[in-house]
């Protein structure tokens, strides 16, 4: 249970991410990705990173395992990631000095008195895992929890696609979006009479009913949250099925969806700093090969350089207003871009101070309650839900996304609970 706080400390406690902060201790208490595996191969140079307002060097050593280290030597202050990669590690230009990955100092080679004392020189270093298409780091204190077993981490080949876009506002604006179902009918809207049959089928689920009954589920790891729109015509309904994942993640359907049981697509809203973030998608499917191509041909045409999109505030975002008779937004057909304008659009941290929510928020308002009781609880130095330390639970048997219709009288609840007893992501 939450303790109670104002409204202003609430606003506060969930959305400040830096080092020190309650969000930012439980953030760092999970494994999160840094940036996708392809962006770092072998033999690449080190990357400066951001990450919850703390500036990082990334690098692949020439044994290609993975470091996250402080950017400046402890020597002089020298900006490694101009260094070499070499010998296990990270090597200054200034003056030779070698960083291994744990950020321990290996060699002072011009240091004449060199001697086993330079391994007590050490800079601040966080552990990293390459799996899954991803590099993770760890950046909290102690013990290191394993990584779930999410469905996607062993994909087979053309089963799995993963896309990274910068975003100008605070993680939780994009973590709120995504517990968001109602969404979906007006934000990602398309007049299926003038879109191509994938697009047509995608939206079809969601453009017959705009105000969908919200259900929403603990589980293992966070909240599954069921949105229900009837079919009148049909006697019939839409189940959509999404996911909360402790602390800032997600899933739900997305570009995989019409290949059936088995998919999911599966996003990290990770903090740059307080006012940027990078969402992390994974689209996955277990027993179908995904269309790549044409989900690459989305991406390249809103991605001149990867993670970061050609629509900006700054060219407002090329809304195109005669687009609107196709399309509700006027802003394409790539969803991640429409997520990324509205959230954009509350500005750097949206104020939930001055909002009114209503009954279709009852996942967002759910979310945050239960986002603030696990910082609360990390506070009070106790294990937040969804850390896994037990080998046998880290595959979380009660996460499953879908979209299928059913009578309009089943139970949904009941239908889902079902689905979850199926194991829907073993590989076909």
């Amino acid at each position: 249970m939450a303790e109670i706080l104002d409204a202003e400390e609430r606003w506060r406690t969930l959305t400040r991410t830096g080092p020190g902060t309650p969000a930012g201790r439980l953030l760092r208490r999970f494994w999160q990705p840094v940036v996708v595996s392809h962006e770092l191969p072998p033999g690449s140079a080190p990357r400066p990173v951001r990450i919850m307002s703390e500036d990082m060097v990334l690098f692949r050593s020439d044994d290609g395992s993975v470091g996250l280290i402080d950017p400046r030597c402890a020597h002089r202050n020298v900006d490694l990631s101009y260094g070499r990669v070499e010998d296990g590690g990270l090597r200054c230009i200034y003056h030779g000095w070698l960083f291994g990955i744990d950020g321990r100092c290996v060699e002072r080679p011009n240091d004449p008195d060199d001697d086993e004392t330079c391994s007590n020189i050490r800079i601040k270093s966080y552990p990293c895992i390459d799996r899954g298409g991803l590099i993770w780091t760890y950046m909290g204190e102690g013990e290191l929890p394993l990584l779930p077993e999410f469905p996607f981490l062993d994909a087979a080949p053309g089963h799995r696609y993963i896309w990274r876009w910068f975003s100008n506002c605070n993680y939780l604006q994009g973590v709120d979006g995504d517990v968001d179902p109602s969404h979906t009918s007006f934000l990602h809207g398309l007049n299926v009479e003038k879109v191509d049959e994938e697009r047509r089928n995608r939206f079809n689920l969601h453009s017959v009913d705009k105000a969908p009954r919200l259900t929403v589920k603990e589980t293992s790891f966070g909240l599954r949250v069921l949105a229900e729109r009837m079919v009148s015509a049909e006697k019939a309904k839409y189940l959509r099925v999404s996911n909360w994942i402790l602390p800032n993640g997600s899933a739900a359907n997305g570009h995989e969806t019409y290949l059936g049981l088995g998919g999911c697509s599966t996003h990290w809203h990770v903090p740059i700093d307080d006012t940027h973030h990078m969402r992390f998608e994974i689209v996955y499917h277990a027993k179908k090969p995904l269309p790549i191509e044409a989900i690459d041909k989305i991406r390249a045409a809103e991605q001149p350089v990867f993670g970061q999109p050609r629509r900006t505030p700054e060219n407002r975002y090329r809304q195109n207003r005669e687009e609107m008779n196709t399309t509700f937004a006027g802003l394409g057909v790539a969803f991640p871009i429409h997520d990324i304008v509205a959230t954009e659009a509350q500005g750097p941290i949206n104020d939930h101070r001055t909002e009114h929510l209503i009954a279709s928020d009852v996942a967002v308002a759910r979310m945050r309650r239960e986002l603030l009781a696990a910082i609360q609880a990390s506070e009070r130095g106790e294990e937040p839900r969804g850390i896994i330390r037990d080998p046998a639970l880290r595959h979380f048997k009660d996460f499953v996304v879908f979209s299928e219709k059913l009578d309009e009288n089943a139970d949904a609840v009941a239908f889902a609970d079902e689905i979850a007893t199926q194991d829907i992501y073993s590989r076909g």
